[in-house]
């Protein structure tokens, strides 16, 4: 219920947003342990983000790139995970 949920709010929330075409994404193997997510509630969700790269070592504040909506009031953040203490 929860993903649905998370779903019907990302899609909403497309239809408002500048960037129509963006992909909301979790970081994995795939995709490099690349993220990008959607927040309708902070400005700057590192918490979120933190919990969502738990799995790979922590976050890389150095990766984090947020920018701010104009037609509502929602941000969009691109984000990586952290990798130094993974090994293969």
């Amino acid at each position: 219920m929860k993903k649905f949920f998370l779903i019907f709010c990302i899609m909403m929330s497309q239809s408002f947003a500048d960037t129509r075409d963006a992909d909301f994404y979790e970081p994995n193997l795939s995709n490099k342990y690349q993220g990008r997510l959607l927040s309708t509630t902070e400005s700057y969700p590192i918490e979120t983000m933190k919990k969502l790269c738990k799995p790979y070592t922590g976050i890389d504040t150095a990766q984090i790139r947020c920018r701010k909506q104009t037609k509502e009031n929602t941000v969009i953040c691109d984000y990586k995970c952290s990798l130094h203490w993974m090994v293969n």
